[in-house]
């Protein structure tokens, strides 16, 4: 499993480099992103997001808020180029969450990691120095105010920009405790759907 577990996701972006792009990272990124739980510990993911894959799940959840704030002109009113940044940047964000080469817990400053990665390996992507700069900056800021080491060092910037919060806002809903998201394999279900289906089945009986 690599990146054709996104295929869904991936579909949504309309600038092809971008794309191209973003699958690239998706084949740099380290094999154990699309097995391990989004938590290392548990606590802090909702159980959709923990066993096998969960890391995968969770950048799916956080992914399908971030359309749902893309579907309502009130909170983003971006243009076609400036939504795929964002999601190319959403997409890798817990890229390297336990390190490179992996560490058995989360690494704390995995935002500080991945934005180097990218900028590391920027000579493989299709898009421009500054669209790269705009996707590190998005990814190195993710974790909002929770920016700070064990010993209260400060590691990371706090989301600036309105793009910058809106992905912190992403990955902050898609990881509560309370989010019950339902999967089928790594695709969220679409209860409403489902039961419309369902509906469907019984009337043809």
């Amino acid at each position: 499993m690599k990146k054709e577990v996104f295929n869904n996701e991936l579909e949504k972006y309309e600038n092809k480099n971008i794309r191209i792009s973003a699958e690239r990272m998706l084949e740099l990124l380290p094999d154990y992103f699309y097995h391990i739980p989004a938590s290392s510990s548990g606590k802090n993911h909702p159980a959709c997001d923990q066993g096998e894959g969960g890391l995968v799940r969770h950048t799916k959840l956080a992914l399908a808020f971030l359309e749902s704030m893309f579907d309502n002109p009130t909170f983003c009113n971006y243009d076609s180029k400036k939504k795929d940044l964002i999601r190319f940047a959403l997409l890798i964000h817990d890229g390297l969450k336990s390190g490179l080469p992996q560490e058995e817990h989360t690494r704390m400053d995995h935002p500080v990691l991945m934005a180097n990665f990218l900028l590391d390996n920027k000579n493989t992507l299709l898009i421009s120095d500054a669209d790269i700069k705009f996707v590190s900056d998005l990814v190195i800021s993710h974790m909002g105010p929770w920016n700070r080491d064990r010993e209260g060092k400060v590691i990371m910037p706090v989301p600036v920009t309105e793009e910058q919060k809106l992905v912190h806002l992403c990955d902050y809903v898609a990881s509560r405790k309370f989010v019950d998201a339902k999967f089928e394999g790594y695709e969220i279900v679409d209860s409403n759907r489902s039961l419309s289906l369902n509906n469907k089945k019984r009337s043809k009986k």
